[in-house]
């Protein structure tokens, strides 16, 4: 089966026009100032966990196929960040969000049972440096999450596009996790 794009429901309606960043200018000046960037990227896999015990048939007649006790996704990530310092003229700061494409097999909209995520546009924020506050960072971690459990089967009306939100949380704070300068509110998805 092809791997078709997912598009989630919001969780909010949440819009990032006309974003003011905090140490914003209302003159053009050459100065320094702070950037911050950010990426992810990875793949995911739907797993099974089996319950140990043997599934009792008709009559209390033990079968040789367990149940399954719950499924997630196992997702491999990699975020990047950066936050530099910049001298140039600017008139005043700026912001993009991050979009995150995902690419999953979900029949309903969901993640099904394996994709991919990668960011379509970089995350980009910039105002002027505070010289009491900023410092130069670079952070750039690979990892693996345990998100999304559902209890027994996977059941496909569950993981609509209206349901994965909570999901993609999950792994913006497991991002953050990894990279503490990581801005999940910088994501759009």
């Amino acid at each position: 089966m092809p791997l078709i794009p997912i598009v989630p429901s919001p969780i909010a309606n949440v819009t990032t026009t006309n974003f003011n960043v905090s140490g914003d200018s209302d003159t053009c000046e050459f100065a320094d100032w702070h950037t911050h960037t950010q990426v992810v990227n990875g793949m995911y896999q739907r797993k099974y966990v089996y319950d140990q015990m043997p599934t009792p048939g008709v009559g209390g007649v033990v079968s040789g196929a367990p149940s399954v006790s719950y499924n997630y996704i196992d997702i491999n990530f990699s975020v990047q960040v950066a936050h530099e310092k910049e001298h140039a003229s600017y008139c005043s700061g700026n912001a993009q969000p991050q979009e995150l494409k995902i690419y999953g097999d979900g029949a309903l909209g969901g993640f099904g049972q394996s994709g991919t995520f990668t960011t379509s546009a970089v995350g980009y924020m910039r105002r002027k440096w505070n010289i009491n506050n900023d410092t130069e960072a670079l952070c750039s971690q690979t990892g693996n999450l345990v998100i999304g459990k559902l209890p027994g089967s996977y059941e496909p009306a569950l993981d609509t596009s209206a349901t994965t939100g909570s999901t993609v949380a999950e792994l913006l704070m497991g991002c953050e996790g990894a990279c503490s300068i990581f801005n999940q509110n910088l994501v759009e998805y």
